[in-house]
């Protein structure tokens, strides 16, 4: 970046002094001081639903032919976010709206010396993706699959957004495959979901899980035909159900496989005279228990802990739902 040599006010040489212990070109006729201040720069990240962002193609130097966020420096009279939307209209024919602040850095720039980029998430509010300015194209591209691009303050918002936004892509991924999995008839049978990790959880603390569970049906008033039974027999079944839980759960098991055993277990439990309805508030009660001890796993710092514990509520749902319809079913034909 250029130093100034002449005065704008009386025309004289500037020098240079040490000023708030840092040197300072100073008027050596009128003592008037010349603060440099970095230049203020406003870039844009425009997502679509694609999880694509839209860049520019610089149409001259520097790095041109490169690709870019648009971007470009905020001029005297208006707010930062008003210099992005107007790149982001000068560059790409879109008229958007600020969305929020993603980054703040500080660049040097061997042209214009230092800078401060400022960079926004904004969405589009109207027009056609039309290369403009001095951009020679526009076009979207993969977030997590950019060209290499022209900055590094470009490099660094990127990377920052995919930080503020992948717990909520994570969060939508799940709920997509787990709608699609329930829409299609295969309930709870949907795998690489956020909750697999809790199901995990289940499965490697069942001893734990079991002796709570066990802990309730026998002396819980809503299961009294328990309260006589072998405890061992009662921990061998549900360690098996637990143990089978996380593949079961996932699709891993077939569904003949947990229609035979719910349909053994209520001619077992038949054969105990354990009466159907306190059956079927054991299996309310293991699932409460599974949901419970989970839930002390939790740290709820983040929206997607809070959906996690969401989602395995509902594959527990579907889960003993269908348990203890077979149960039932098990229990009325022996």
């Amino acid at each position: 970046m250029k130093k100034k040599i002449y005065c704008n006010y009386c025309g004289k040489n500037l020098g240079i002094d040490v000023l708030d212990e840092k040197e300072r070109q100073v008027c050596k006729n009128c003592r008037e001081v010349y603060y440099e201040n970095p230049l203020p720069v406003a870039s844009v990240i425009l997502p679509n639903r694609n999880r694509e962002t839209l860049l520019v193609k610089r149409a001259g130097e520097p790095f041109k032919d490169m690709w870019c966020l648009p971007i470009g420096f905020a001029e005297t009279g208006e707010s930062i976010e008003d210099a992005a939307l107007r790149e982001l209209k000068e560059e790409t024919g879109i008229t958007g709206k600020i969305v929020q602040l993603v980054d703040v850095c500080s660049h040097t720039n061997p042209l214009y010396g230092e800078l401060l980029v400022v960079t926004f998430e904004a969405e589009k509010v109207s027009g056609l993706e039309t290369a403009g300015d001095d951009a020679s194209d526009c076009r979207y591209f993969p977030i997590m699959n950019l060209p290499k691009l022209a900055f590094d303050s470009n490099e660094k918002a990127i990377q920052k957004y995919i930080e503020l936004k992948k717990d909520l892509w994570n969060i939508y991924d799940s709920v997509d495959t787990f709608v699609e999995s329930a829409v299609k008839g295969k309930n709870s049978y949907a795998k690489n979901l956020l909750s697999d990790e809790l199901i995990s959880v289940a499965s490697e603390n069942s001893k734990k899980i079991i002796d709570l569970w066990l802990d309730d049906i026998t002396t819980n008033p809503s299961t009294k035909s328990y309260h006589s039974l072998s405890r061992d027999d009662l921990f061998e079944r549900a360690a098996f159900i637990i143990d089978k839980f996380d593949l079961w759960i996932k699709g891993e098991k077939s569904e003949k496989e947990l229609k035979e055993f719910y349909y053994d277990l209520a001619r077992k439990r038949k054969e105990d005279n354990v009466v159907l309805e306190d059956l079927v508030s054991s299996l309310s009660l293991l699932k409460k228990h599974i949901w419970m001890f989970t839930y002390s796993f939790g740290v709820w710092e983040k929206a997607v802990d809070i959906y996690r514990m969401f989602e395995l509520g509902e594959r527990l749902i579907y889960f003993f739902d269908k348990a203890a319809y077979y149960t039932v079913m098990g229990y009325r034909e022996s």
